[in-house]
């Protein structure tokens, strides 16, 4: 049994799962932006820092609107991410469809993000280690990180577990703020509503004007990649 405090004995209605790798070395690279969105998150909602441990994870409970949210920072390496979130699905009786993962995407640019439900991993190691180990019922907040100019498989892993240039901080800066309120409709309002909420706004941050289905097409075509892991 791990502690998360006074919250413990009580139900858990949703888990956020911010994805990372562990150890100083990893802190503040591009991969572990889904770690940094639940810091954003706290911030939004006003509480302090305060992660026990948990299976293979880092745990923090919060209430938001008579709900109380798991929030986990898996403590495994990413291509084991699955193993962290597992235990905790048993534990409170959840199905993978009352979880939020947060995570690094380098199929979409820099400096944008994506909420969606459900698809592949994309060759994202830790998304298919949830997918194979958990199911792939769950929602998505992929924050774009692009790619390196040299495309290739040895550039893209320096790349992904490189830190922010300066320029790069100043838009995430911005960005990270963004994700944590598109944590919170997600959680008040659930995956449909949230989805059309953050797309848009997103969307329109950007100057964007694609529809529906253009939306569509492009999660099918970064589905396609899914052999090109990281």
């Amino acid at each position: 049994m791990f502690d998360t405090g006074k919250k413990e004995q009580n139900a858990i209605d949703k888990i956020v799962v911010g994805l990372g790798n562990p150890g100083p070395e990893y802190a503040g690279t591009r991969h572990n932006l889904g770690y940094r969105a639940l810091d954003a998150f706290l911030h939004l909602i006003g509480k302090r820092k305060n992660f026990l441990p948990g299976p293979k994870s880092r745990v923090q409970v919060v209430k938001i609107k008579r709900k109380n949210v798991l929030l986990v920072r898996p403590t495994t390496y990413m291509n084991l991410s699955g193993d962290a979130l597992r235990p905790l699905l048993k534990k409170y009786d959840l199905e993978i469809s009352d979880v939020l993962v947060v995570h690094d995407e380098m199929d979409v640019e820099f400096g944008r993000a994506k909420m969606r439900r459900g698809g592949g991993a994309a060759g994202h190691k830790g998304i298919k280690s949830i997918i194979e180990t958990c199911g792939e019922d769950f929602t998505r907040i992929k924050i774009g990180i692009g790619v390196p100019q040299d495309n290739n498989e040895n550039a893209n892993i320096d790349w992904v577990l490189g830190r922010p240039t300066e320029a790069e901080e100043a838009i995430l800066s911005e960005l990270m703020p963004k994700i944590a309120e598109g944590i919170k409709v997600w959680i008040n309002e659930g995956s449909e509503k949230a989805m059309t909420l953050f797309n848009t706004q997103m969307k329109s941050d950007n100057g964007d004007d694609e529809t529906g289905k253009q939306e569509e097409n492009s999660s099918i075509e970064e589905n396609k990649t899914e052999n090109d892991e990281r």
